[in-house]
């Protein structure tokens, strides 16, 4: 997956990254997605492919992956973008070989593990592509909506302050008592040229 800079928000990442499809990324927090997501969770990296500057990669022939766990699953920052150190949930040990699992069972000592992660629980929840994909969806459907209905009332408004000014016009052309107090403000609303002559 690339994620071009800046595709998450303001500088995140700062610059290109590109990382596997599984792999997760930190939204709701850390001025990444803010606007889609209320609280920080990670999302996978292949959910996020209906936002401009990410797309899967491909044609990519060759790619090797880095990888790296800490003692714990944490938020790290990679090219300015956080996201997830290595979590080691049953999902990464099954693609291992035996004798990689061993040593990964002989440095986190994790023999106890019972089907959790070796390196304890996910730094934040972990969504999934669906609710990820659905939680966007969502938030662009609501905001479409927040903008027709905006534009509605700015209609709405623009078409009063003409009637008004309309009514006002019409009131100073027959001289009436009423618009006499007026003849200032339609004065003034036809120099900044809210109001035609």
């Amino acid at each position: 997956m690339l994620i071009q800079a800046g595709a998450l928000g303001a500088g995140r990442p700062a610059s290109d990254l590109i990382v596997s499809p599984q792999h997760r990324i930190l939204v709701g927090g850390g001025g990444q997605l803010t606007q889609y997501f209320e609280s920080e969770a990670f999302a996978p990296a292949k959910a996020l492919t209906g936002l401009p500057g990410t797309r899967h990669m491909k044609g990519t022939s060759e790619i090797t992956w880095v990888h790296f766990a800490c003692d714990r699953h944490e938020v790290v920052i990679a090219n300015g973008c956080y996201s997830e150190s290595l979590l080691l949930g049953p999902m990464v040990l099954n693609g291992l070989a035996r004798t990689e699992r061993q040593e990964l069972f002989d440095i986190f000592e994790a023999a106890a593990c019972t089907g959790g992660a070796m390196n304890g629980l996910a730094a934040r929840s972990c969504l999934k592509v669906a609710e990820v994909r659905r939680d966007l969806a969502t938030c662009k459907t609501n905001g479409a909506r927040r903008r027709e209905t905006e534009f509605r009332q700015w209609s709405i408004d623009l078409a009063m302050h003409m009637y008004e000014a309309d009514r006002l016009r019409e009131a100073v052309a027959r001289n009436d008592r009423f618009a006499g107090s007026h003849k200032q403000t339609l004065a003034q609303l036809q120099r900044t040229g809210t109001l035609s002559t």
